[in-house]
């Protein structure tokens, strides 16, 4: 395991890792599809999340919740955050709600995730401090840089016969692909990135990451009835290239 740990904590995803994940189950999947079709309400660490059909849903075994509860535990000061692919927006305004960033914007190219994300943070009381904003990763924020940046990335990167969801299948990693090379530009020269990554997901995106920046795991959990194992890792662009001003807020 100390061996695992360091491959890990290096941007390698250990083979023994993969190997205990056992075939990709397309019952599993489709069933995890259907109930994203689904409406639901989630209490997430003391607040109550609405969530309409089609996104991605903060239940209690969700890499969402998996991310705010090691938020929570590390707690950082993440300052001024910039949520990707917000969905209902329960990472994010968490984190906002448990006073670990100052202020908030999130993007989603989905309407229904805007108009839903913008009705849980008017309940939640954090309209004032925060915005949600149209569009696919970084477009709607072009030109400005954060202090932190979390994307709760879709952790399937592989074609499979199964259901495809947007909040589950990034195929052949592109979003993934195009976070590392943008992300870069949209931090403060002190401020880094925060993402979930899976034995699920495609090893070479995590080595992908590892090479462009410092890559520090976070945390790692163990689902022991699938193998499926979720981690979060913050990310640091290394060099920084200054293309402009710190912070365009």
């Amino acid at each position: 395991m100390p061996h695992t740990l360091a491959q890990l904590k290096n941007g390698q995803m250990p083979q023994v890792l993969r190997d205990e994940l056992g075939p990709f189950s397309l019952a599993a999947h489709n069933d995890h599809v259907a109930m994203l079709a689904q409406a639901g309400e989630y209490d997430v660490f003391g607040h109550r999340f609405e969530v309409a059909p089609g996104m991605y849903h903060p239940h209690p075994w969700s890499s969402s919740v998996f991310m705010v509860r090691t938020f929570l535990r590390h707690r950082p000061a993440l300052g001024h955050l910039l949520e990707i692919g917000c969905g209902s927006g329960a990472v994010g305004l968490s984190l906002l709600a448990h006073g670990l960033a100052t202020g908030l914007v999130m993007t989603d190219i989905h309407p229904e995730s805007v108009e839903t994300a913008l009705r849980n943070a008017e309940k939640l009381g954090l309209a004032e401090r925060s915005m949600v904003r149209l569009g696919s990763l970084f477009e709607p924020v072009c030109g400005e840089r954060f202090d932190s940046i979390v994307f709760n990335m879709p952790l399937m990167h592989n074609e499979h016969e199964g259901m495809s969801h947007q909040a589950l299948d990034d195929p052949r990693g592109a979003l993934a692909r195009s976070f590392v090379n943008q992300a870069t530009a949209h931090l403060t020269s002190e401020g880094c990135a925060y993402i979930t990554f899976s034995n699920l997901s495609e090893p070479a995106l995590l080595a992908l990451f590892a090479e462009r920046g410092q890559l520090t795991l976070l945390a790692a959990e163990w689902v022991v009835e699938t193998g499926f194992w979720l981690m979060v890792y913050q990310f640091k662009p290394q060099p920084f290239f200054d293309t402009g001003a710190d912070s365009a807020r």
